[in-house]
C-alpha cells in the first residue's frame, strides 16, 4: 500500500468515525434530563465569562452595538 494510499484509507475512517460520534453526540445530548443540560449550559456561560475575562479589554462598548458590528462582519463574509 502506498503512502497516499495510507492517508485516504485513514482520511475515510476517521469520516466514518466522525459521523459515529456525531450520532452518539446527538444521542447523548436527546437523553440529558432538564438538570443535566442546563448544568452543561452553566458550565459553558462560566467559561465564555472566564476568557472575556482575560480576552477582552475592560474599555468595552456597548454589547448590542458590538454584536451588531459582528453580524455585518459575518453577513459580508457571507455575500
Amino acid at each position: 500500500m502506498t503512502e497516499k494510499e495510507k492517508i485516504l484509507q485513514y482520511v475515510r475512517s476517521w469520516k466514518v468515525v466522525g459521523e459515529e460520534l456525531d450520532r452518539m453526540k446527538g444521542e447523548e445530548l436527546r437523553a440529558m434530563s432538564e438538570e443535566e443540560s442546563a448544568a452543561r449550559i452553566h458550565d459553558v456561560l462560566l467559561m465564555a465569562d472566564e476568557w472575556l475575562k482575560l480576552n477582552v479589554p475592560l474599555s468595552r462598548e456597548c454589547g448590542l452595538v458590538e454584536q451588531q458590528r459582528i453580524f455585518q462582519r459575518c453577513q459580508q463574509i457571507r455575500t
